[in-house]
């Protein structure tokens, strides 16, 4: 894994790359240093990473724990945009990929209701989960990882 390239970066349940879930926050962001650090002022518990050309990456704080709870890897709007510098599943699967081949990479997908609208989650069976969220291109525009089968509808809100 290459900090500097987010293309070398494995999405997996553990984690994204160097975001490991568990880890402290403030010790997440000493490995980001190719990326801009941001946290706006309308919502401190959301740390956010930005490169241009690449997904961002969040770690919502929610509960003010200061542990990583939650890897939220998105680019709403336009995830083909970045599709080519995205992370990947070892399936192959990251920001851009298509619904369809996100189907035939994980056979055992489950389809949930999000409050605005679907998305779909992977499990180990060890209590992690990968979720995905596809926009209305058939793209997915974001990629979740946590203990749970949720994408929550707001971060900042």
């Amino acid at each position: 894994m290459n900090l500097e390239d987010p293309r070398s970066w494995l999405i997996d349940f553990a984690g994204i790359g160097p975001l490991v879930l568990g880890d402290r926050v403030s010790k997440r962001e000493e490995s980001m240093t190719s990326f801009t650090t941001t946290r706006q002022d309308a919502c401190p518990w959301v740390t956010a990473f930005d490169k241009s050309g690449f997904p961002s990456i969040w770690i919502p704080d929610l509960s003010d724990s200061g542990i990583v709870e939650q890897i939220v890897l998105q680019k709403w709007g336009a995830p083909q945009d970045v599709a080519a510098n995205s992370p990947h599943t070892s399936t192959g699967i990251g920001i851009g990929a298509t619904l369809d081949r996100l189907r035939a990479a994980y056979p055992a997908l489950a389809q949930k209701e999000g409050k605005y609208a679907p998305f779909y989650s992977v499990t180990n069976d060890n209590g992690k989960w990968i979720n995905f969220t596809v926009n209305d291109g058939g793209l997915v525009d974001a990629i979740v990882v946590r203990a749970s089968p949720n994408v929550d509808s707001e971060y900042c809100g």
